[in-house]
């Protein structure tokens, strides 16, 4: 199964210096008060963050907490192109971290579908990945899952070139960014393409803030993404929505609004499948991304 996640947040500090009191005698005019000098604030960036990899314990009592499986709630809908102006890509904490490995940790919510003669039973799995990822296309996956079936946890090692999707890092210029979306998703399925080949980029890659700009340059410059304002994630996060929809199948990014980074990413069935034992609008894949960062190693001892 393919699988296609740590928000920053900017604040302001200001200073300033009291205005002086004057007093005197009569006498020649007293120079009037110099003006405080202005001291000009800089925004702090949030340190990034470093969750931990849950227990097995743990990821059973994520994965049997009772969650809504119909599709997020989008707020009111605009074209991107206005839209996501208000939308920044401000500097992350986790940009000035080094490494020649992106790493990635996320939580992936996937159904899961059994078929036994005429009768069809549609489970939830939820899996837990720490993902290495270096411009070479070498890495490593560590992934857990529950239920755990016959292998919980799996630990794959990737040499050159044997991850999949384009080498090298997510490109800082729209054009470029825009061909190595196209070598995931095919530019034929239209601005789903473009949701659907971000989150598959995004999810083993870590942007920088000259490409997280790309990013919202290419939404932006996509005719039929549509723009939400207030999107609120599995984590309890606030950020932006952009959503494409094609076949009754829609997808959706969340973004941090002020870095851009991605938060999470959703495909959900507006209409169940004729052949499924679903009767509503269900979350048939869902991404939460708990970092996006760089490591020196592959090696998470």
């Amino acid at each position: 199964m393919k699988v296609m996640a740590a928000v920053c947040v900017v604040g302001l500090l200001a200073a300033a210096t009291a205005i002086p009191t004057w007093t005197g005698t009569a006498g020649p005019a007293p120079s009037p008060p110099s003006l405080p000098r202005t001291v000009t604030s800089r925004p702090t960036v949030a340190p990034c963050p470093s969750p931990a990899t849950l227990t097995a314990a743990q990821l059973k009592a994520r994965a049997q907490q009772k969650l809504d499986q119909a599709p997020t709630r989008l707020s009111a809908s605009s074209p991107t192109r206005h839209g996501l102006k208000t939308v920044g890509t401000g500097p992350s904490g986790c940009d000035v971290i080094p490494g020649r490995f992106a790493y990635v940790h996320l939580l992936q919510w996937a159904t899961d579908t059994t078929i036994a003669g005429n009768s069809t039973t549609t489970r939830t799995l939820l899996f837990e990945e720490q993902r290495w990822r270096a411009d070479d296309a070498s890495g490593r996956v560590i992934r857990s899952r529950y239920p755990g079936g016959n292998q919980p946890t799996d630990d794959s090692t990737y040499y050159p070139g044997q991850l999949d999707g384009p080498v090298g890092a997510i490109a800082a210029d729209p054009t470029t960014l825009t061909a190595q979306i196209h070598t995931t998703q095919p530019r034929f399925l239209g601005p789903t393409a473009v949701i659907r080949g971000l989150a598959s980029l995004l999810g083993w890659r870590t942007p920088n803030q000259a490409a997280r700009t790309a990013i919202l340059t290419v939404l932006r410059d996509t005719a039929g993404i549509t723009y939400h304002p207030s999107v609120t994630d599995r984590a309890g996060r606030t950020g932006i929505g952009v959503s494409a929809t094609a076949d009754d199948i829609r997808f959706l990014l969340i973004l941090n609004p002020s870095t851009g980074e991605l938060l999470a990413y959703e495909r959900a069935a507006l209409t169940p499948p004729a052949d499924s034992d679903r009767n509503a609008t269900f979350v048939d894949d869902y991404h939460l991304f708990l970092v996006h960062t760089h490591t020196t190693s592959s090696d998470n001892s």
